[in-house]
């Protein structure tokens, strides 16, 4: 019997073309009846990856075939749809004349952070001038070749194919903006990846920057809905790293290990809130009657692979990069799925102990 599970989405830039990878070692899992999908969210790449693997089930739900195929049929689908996105995006950098993307097929280690493109990226940035590089600015060329249909494919209720929740920065309200299914329209998508050197994707009189201020991945209101549906157990998987060894120094690190804790700090904040209710739960302080359930989580990541890259590989999805993310993230779902799949259903694989809150007193 199929065990549900929910899936959270990191952000993260080129380094999305990790998630390609444990994507396809999940889809493997769903097409052999090990798995369903309850709801996936997801912010920036997150959102992307998201909504390719939904539009692709969608996609393969409709494909004619025997009842007994389908859902082979819809994982698929999932996995060439996702594919499209990384090699469009790939095509699209290439065209639009991206730098990064040339410079990083000629570092050692695919570490870009101190190339000549990398500098002047730098100084435009200090001088307060938009670079023009960067995945967001290719975004158009990737909705209308990707995703032609959006958002009426997703608008679409289809049995087995999971809910879609894409976050995006309401930059005016300070507040998370949800897109559920038939809301995630090429202009969510498009605020959801907007980082601040670009201009602001406007939706309906509201103006927004990327999800993963508020939510990389969100993981709330993705936990009520798994409430909703029966569904205890959530899988993240995460690009930025949450552990790095030693005190930044210099003004790179500086900035660098800021921007990943900037944009971990809403994940960590939700899973110490999830934790605390897993608490109070397993001790008995929650009326059986509630409606609230124990929530197992477990997290897919290659912390020290993805940190080796530094910050502006994420820039880069040049495609022999993305191919590399990508086979890093099979190797690494191969790695630890083994450990996980005996854990759902009855506990939590991910030991959060080093991101959850610590208390000092005298």
């Amino acid at each position: 019997m199929a065990r549900q599970i929910a899936l959270a989405l990191q952000g993260g830039g080129a380094h999305g073309a990790f998630t390609w990878g444990v994507l396809e070692g999940l889809l493997a899992e769903m097409a052999d009846g090990r798995v369903e999908l309850a709801g996936i969210s997801g912010a920036s790449a997150g959102a992307l990856n998201a909504t390719a693997l939904a539009y692709g089930m969608r996609q393969g739900a409709e494909l004619p075939g025997p009842a007994t195929a389908r859902t082979k049929r819809m994982a698929q689908s999932a996995r060439s749809k996702i594919e499209h996105l990384w090699s469009t995006i790939a095509q699209a950098a290439f065209w639009g004349g991206n730098p990064f993307v040339v410079t990083i097929g000629l570092a050692p280690g695919w570490n870009i952070d101190e190339t000549p493109a990398a500098r002047l990226a730098d100084m435009a940035a200090a001088s307060l001038v938009s670079p023009d590089v960067g995945i967001g600015n290719y975004l158009s060329t990737v909705m209308r070749e990707v995703f032609p249909a959006l958002p009426a494919i997703l608008a679409k209720p289809e049995k087995g194919v999971p809910r879609v929740m894409v976050a995006a920065t309401d930059i005016e309200e300070c507040r998370r903006q949800l897109f559920v299914d038939g809301a995630v329209s090429p202009d969510a998508l498009k605020a959801s990846a907007c980082v601040p050197t670009f201009q602001p994707v406007a939706i309906a009189g509201s103006s927004y920057w990327d999800g993963g201020y508020m939510g990389n991945p969100p993981l709330t209101p993705l936990v009520d809905h798994m409430r909703k549906v029966g569904c205890d157990d959530l899988v993240l998987v995460t690009l930025s790293p949450l552990h790095r060894d030693g005190v930044p120094r210099s003004h790179r690190q500086i900035l660098d290990r800021l921007s990943e804790i900037t944009f971990s700090a809403s994940l960590v904040h939700e899973v110490n809130a999830v934790e605390t209710l897993n608490r109070l739960i397993d001790a008995g302080q929650v009326a059986a009657d509630s409606g609230l359930r124990r929530v197992n989580l477990h997290r897919i990541h290659a912390d020290e692979a993805l940190a080796d890259l530094g910050i502006y590989s994420k820039d880069a999805p040049a495609w022999d990069f993305l191919i590399h993310l990508r086979d890093l993230g099979r190797e690494t779902f191969g790695r630890l799925w083994p450990q996980i799949a005996p854990c759902l259903g009855q506990r939590s694989s991910w030991d959060t102990r080093a991101i959850c809150d610590h208390v000092l007193a005298r």
